[in-house]
């Protein structure tokens, strides 16, 4: 018989202690919790300072909330004590690409940035401004599921621009397509100027109504930027104008929910269809669309497919099936009945994910709103026309 063992000692017990509160932040994480995760992250790193997995997983939910300086310092750190953590390396990766992107030449008409409001072409089925690229008028539709921006591939080739293969996009439907990438050396939309803004080249078709280029994540987020519907036009202000614009939105009422910012513009809120609560991207692109489920998402939501109207669309990656569904959706307190959406059935456009979706909220869903995208709070505020 073996000799009996002593009693660990209670300090024995604190890598279990961790290990849970990783395993819990993870599950947290895989869920789509993001918060809660935060939380978790936080408190394991509380307990043990110098566990690398733990350091990096928080760093991640850092550079979720658009806190790049943290993000970076967690993930040296999670580094240093294990070279070579591959969670760590990506969060400095995408730190990096974050601070390339604010070190855009942006500039301002006048001595000092002020709002600037543009009046849309049309408000469907996507909002449409005009732009001017490179001195050349144009036209482009807001979508905040894209990048920077985005080119048609014919107005790209009417400036001239030089253009370099960028690697595989993922688009509707889990598609994947060859993307091009290239540099517009001067953009202008309102008051703002963008010099040497990367823009990718992809179609950028729009039923009726003739497009050039597409506004992406990328470039609203260099602005406190309001997609005003009820107005139909595009608000661009300075984001030094943050901290007032979230206290007059608290003092009237606003719907103000947390977002958090995954990769270069992946923009996601916590919301619900038919009371099923999830992680939610919010892509405003859907043209006369106003929600994307996923197949989870349509059993747990007892979601009716319309299959007899299913239909071929044209997303970035290619022909893309579409049923059609109709359903309610809330997101904070901005609640909409019978919203149309879509499932699209031929793929997860989520599979890139490390985390769960649930679906998107879109264009129909915000219709009678004022949606506004504070980076520097890392709030989406909605506010209902009147």
């Amino acid at each position: 018989m073996a000799a009996a063992q002593p009693a660990p000692a209670q300090t024995a017990g604190a890598p279990i202690q961790l290990a849970s509160k990783v395993a819990a932040g993870d599950e947290l994480f895989s869920a789509g919790r993001f918060a809660e995760a935060t939380a978790a992250y936080a408190r394991a790193v509380a307990d043990n300072p110098n566990a690398a997995t733990s350091v990096a997983a928080l760093a991640r939910m850092r550079l979720y909330q658009h806190r790049e300086d943290a993000a970076a310092e967690l993930a040296r750190k999670a580094m240093a004590l294990s070279p070579g953590n591959a969670l760590a390396a990506q969060v400095l990766k995408t730190v990096d690409s974050r601070r390339a992107a604010f070190g855009l030449d942006v500039s301002w008409v006048g001595p000092q940035p002020v709002p600037t409001s543009i009046k849309f072409v049309v408000t469907d089925p996507l909002p449409v401004v005009p732009v001017r690229v490179d001195g050349r008028a144009a036209q482009f539709f807001i979508d905040t599921g894209a990048p920077d921006i985005a080119l048609d591939p014919a107005f790209a080739k009417a400036l001239g621009l030089k253009a370099a293969d960028a690697g595989v996009g993922v688009f509707a439907g889990g598609r994947h397509a060859q993307v091009e990438r290239t540099t517009t050396p001067d953009l202008e939309i309102g008051g703002m100027h963008f010099k040497n803004m990367p823009a990718v080249i992809n179609p950028a078709a729009l039923a009726g109504i003739q497009t050039d280029g597409v506004i992406g994540t990328g470039l609203l987020m260099h602005a406190l930027a309001t997609i005003d519907y009820c107005d139909s036009r595009l608000i661009l202000a300075p984001r030094s104008a943050s901290t007032t614009f979230e206290q007059l939105a608290a003092a009237s009422g606003a719907n103000i929910v947390p977002m958090w910012l995954v990769g270069d513009h992946f923009i996601f809120a916590r919301a619900e269809i038919n009371r099923v609560e999830g992680l939610y991207s919010i892509d405003t692109g859907l043209a006369g669309g106003g929600l994307v489920a996923t197949k989870s998402t349509v059993e747990a939501a007892g979601i009716l497919l319309d299959t007899g109207k299913a239909a071929i669309g044209q997303g970035g990656g290619g022909a893309v099936r579409f049923v059609p569904f109709s359903a309610d959706a809330k997101l904070g307190t901005l609640i909409r009945h019978h919203v149309p959406g879509v499932y699209m059935s031929d793929g997860d456009p989520y599979g890139v994910f490390r985390f769960q979706v649930a679906g998107a909220l879109s264009h129909s869903f915000f219709r009678q709103s004022r949606v506004t995208f504070d980076f520097d709070a890392m709030k989406l505020v909605t506010q209902s026309c009147r």
